[in-house]
Parts: structure tokens; C-alpha cells; sequence
């Protein structure tokens, strides 16, 4: 199976944000020695049928920025967990390792250099299950003093610019068949908790089928194989998604780059092992936005019963 680079880029219905994404990865040089799979995501419903085909034609111009491309037309509307699962799995089929992009996704010049890097390095590391090129702005996350390299472990997966291996992404079970038993543990609820503190509700949430999640079962797949994720200290993406454009993200500054690394050189840890205090901020950042998140929710039901009481009280 071939070690050549490959991407698989994702999109549905926002033709600018593709744009965007595609031209970012034409200004990374090994982008001409790439092979790309673009998966097309169908219309929801007959206001998407314009959008969805001005994304078609835009994915049909890429073919001079890149070795091959291959383009995916769904032929009805799959969702974001079913096009992404099915279209990466279909990639790794053909290649040894692939990188994930979304079309909210603008990257750095150097994003591919230092995927293709750890990827190969990491290959044979099997205890780390994917390489992720963001990271949270220094405003919000901050590295301690004296760390010696420029990326680090953490328990979590991070979907914004992320690659894997094939013998990894085969891993996952994605109807989770053991959750019945584990989600009545206590002990393995406050074990997963350590990966992230929002992410036991993530996954009752998806079981439930109040969302529909990949990247909670890939994250789910990361911490039952005791398994890392490869995160840059400057991220080396940025998610425009967050303009509110999104079906599964609103509107949001918190998580955006000013500007993107474009070291030439990012050095690498040899050694795979999750370093305390980064741990720390991590989970730092993740009680704020779970923080944020409630205040978000709470702020939204005062305005819904404040709406509600004036209603009743108009006699409408």
C-alpha cells in the first residue's frame, strides 16, 4: 500500500469556506506531490441545491494544485458522521495514512510538512492514534516555561487539521457495542473524564442520539487503546466555521488564530508521553469552555422564558 500523501477534504454546502480551504492548501508545497479525495456531501433539502453544486464546481477547479484528485459526489445528504467516517475509511483502503481536512478549515503553508512529518515518524508508534495541526490560541492555552519541543501529547483527539493510519482508524468501533456496560461504571466515567471533562456527556449524548459525532467515537477509540494525539504548540490551522456558517458550530472568536506558525522547522518529541502541566492547562481550558457552554445554554433559557412570560401575559 502506498505511502504517497494523501487528503481527504470534506465539504457540503458553503462554497466560499471551500475556497478558502483550498487555496490554503495550494500555498503548501508538497500539495503538487498530493493525492486529494474531495467527498461531496448531497442537498438536505431543496435551499441547498444551489450551494451544494456551486461547492461541485469548485472542487472540479482543483485538479491543477495537486498530484490526483478525486472527487465524491454524494448522491443524497448523508451528514457530517457518515460522510466523514465512510470517505476516510474508502482513503485508507488505497493509502497507509491519510490527512482530514473540513471546508471551514484555512491551514498554514507548512500544515502538510509537518503532517507528513509526524506521520512518518510516529508510524510505528502504535500508542499515538493521530497527528492534529491545531491548537488553541496563547490567549486561552499556554505552554509552560521550559518545554524543549514544539508539539505535545494529549489524551483527547483534535479534529481541525488531523491525519491518522489505517491500522488505527480500523480500530475504531463505531457503534460503541460496549456502552451499555461501561456507561454504568462510575470508575470508567471518572477515567475518561481525564481525557477531557466534557466528553463522558459528548458520548451519552451520541448514544443517545441527541448528536451525531464522529470525532466523540474516534476520541472514544483514542482512550480505550490508552492511545495519544500529536498537538503543535502554534497551531497551524485556523477553523473559519466558527463565523456561525456551520450546522454543528455557532458563532465564536474564542478559537481563532490572528496569524498561523510558518516555522520551517517544528521539533518534534521523540519520546511518546503526556507531559503534567500541559495536561493541566488543557483541562484548563476545556472547564472554561464547559463554563462558557453553560452560561451559553443558561443565557439562551432566560431569553426563551423572558419571551415565553411576555407571550402569556399579552394573552397570545
Amino acid at each position: 500500500m502506498p505511502r504517497d500523501p494523501s487528503i481527504a477534504l470534506f465539504a457540503y454546502n458553503r462554497p466560499h469556506h471551500l475556497e478558502e480551504c483550498i487555496s490554503s492548501l495550494y500555498r503548501n508545497a508538497e500539495s503538487s506531490r498530493t493525492t486529494l479525495y474531495c467527498f461531496l456531501d448531497g442537498p438536505q433539502d431543496g435551499a441547498d441545491i444551489r450551494l451544494v453544486e456551486q461547492v461541485r464546481r469548485i472542487a472540479s477547479r482543483a485538479t491543477s494544485g495537486f498530484f490526483k484528485v478525486h472527487i465524491v459526489e454524494r448522491d443524497h445528504h448523508w451528514g457530517l458522521s457518515g460522510n466523514i467516517i465512510d470517505g476516510i475509511t474508502q482513503v485508507l483502503k488505497r493509502h497507509e495514512q491519510v490527512v482530514v481536512v473540513e471546508d471551514d478549515l484555512v491551514v498554514s503553508p507548512i500544515f502538510l510538512r509537518y503532517m507528513n512529518r509526524a506521520l512518518d515518524l510516529y508510524r510505528s508508534a502504535l500508542g499515538v492514534f493521530s497527528i492534529s495541526g491545531y491548537n488553541y490560541p496563547q490567549r486561552v492555552f499556554h505552554i509552560p516555561a521550559g518545554y524543549p519541543y514544539d508539539a505535545f501529547f494529549v489524551l483527547r483527539h483534535n479534529c481541525w487539521g488531523w491525519g491518522t493510519w489505517q491500522d488505527r482508524w480500523e480500530k475504531a468501533d463505531w457503534q460503541i457495542r460496549d456502552y451499555a456496560s461501561l456507561s454504568k461504571n462510575e470508575s470508567w466515567k471518572r477515567s475518561f473524564r481525564e481525557s477531557g471533562l466534557d466528553l463522558p456527556g459528548m458520548l451519552d449524548a451520541q448514544m443517545h442520539g441527541q448528536v451525531d459525532s464522529w470525532a466523540i467515537r474516534w476520541t472514544y477509540t483514542h482512550f480505550i487503546h490508552n492511545a495519544v494525539c500529536l498537538v503543535p504548540v502554534e497551531s497551524l490551522v485556523n477553523n473559519m466555521g466558527a463565523d456561525g456558517s456551520g450546522s454543528h458550530m455557532r458563532f465564536s472568536a474564542r478559537y481563532f488564530h490572528p496569524t498561523l506558525s510558518c516555522k520551517r522547522e517544528i521539533r518534534l518529541p521523540p519520546l511518546i508521553y503526556i507531559d503534567p502541566l500541559i495536561a493541566q492547562q488543557y483541562k484548563r481550558v476545556e472547564r472554561r469552555s464547559l463554563l462558557f457552554r453553560g452560561m451559553r445554554k443558561f443565557s439562551r433559557l432566560i431569553r426563551f422564558v423572558t419571551w415565553r412570560d411576555r407571550i402569556t401575559a399579552s394573552g397570545g
